[in-house]
């Protein structure tokens, strides 16, 4: 091979490269286009358990979401479904808080849940300590736009029934949604409110 060769080779490859690397950029943006309060969603119910997966974006820096979403004792000053949330215990990353939340017309509902914050994947980590009709399990996972002023919110939780359910899939994932969008209206809330202290 001679110089020349070589030399077109290298310019093809730099081509591919940045044409690769712009196509990927473009899938990005277009991933943050027109975000609503869901962007994504699904719900699938098998008997006793659900599979939920909700997408949001909210207009702040993933380290201002990351807060309102950690602090979950403050939850019921910010989303409408929460109509108590007590801070019982914290130690380290970790708060078990006292809930009772409301969707719909559904009778409102008691948990106890263990949050856990992994600040390096931007991830709050949640469980059932205890509850009345159904076990909950999942996590926030947050996402930083490519430009750092939107953050994706992906909400996945696997809900098991302790007790038979006297309403149809669709009513609980009509419930789930409700929870969801309240969620992400009370993290733009926080958002917008003026620093404690």
């Amino acid at each position: 091979m001679n110089a020349k060769t070589i030399g077109g080779l290298i310019v093809l490859v730099i081509v591919l490269a940045v044409g690769w690397w712009a196509f990927q950029l473009q899938q990005q943006t277009a991933k943050w286009k027109d975000a609503k309060e869901i962007v994504e969603e699904s719900f699938n119910k098998d008997g006793a358990v659900a599979t939920i997966r909700y997408v949001g974006v909210v207009e702040g820096p993933i380290d201002k979401v990351q807060d309102a979403v950690w602090g979950v004792e403050r939850s019921s000053q910010m989303i409408d479904n929460i109509k108590k949330s007590e801070l019982i215990k914290q130690e380290g990353n970790s708060k078990t808080v006292l809930m009772q939340l409301q969707a719909l017309n559904l009778p409102l509902q008691q948990y106890t849940m263990e949050f856990t914050l992994d600040p390096a994947k931007h991830q709050v980590n949640f469980k059932t300590l205890q509850a009345q009709a159904a076990d909950l399990e999942g996590a926030y996972k947050l996402e930083a736009s490519p430009d750092g002023t939107r953050t994706r919110i992906t909400y996945e939780a696997k809900s098991t029934d302790k007790i038979a359910v006297p309403f149809p899939a669709a009513v609980i994932e009509s419930a789930n949604r409700e929870t969801f969008v309240n969620t992400v209206r009370g993290v733009e809330k926080a958002l917008k409110a003026p620093p404690a202290g």
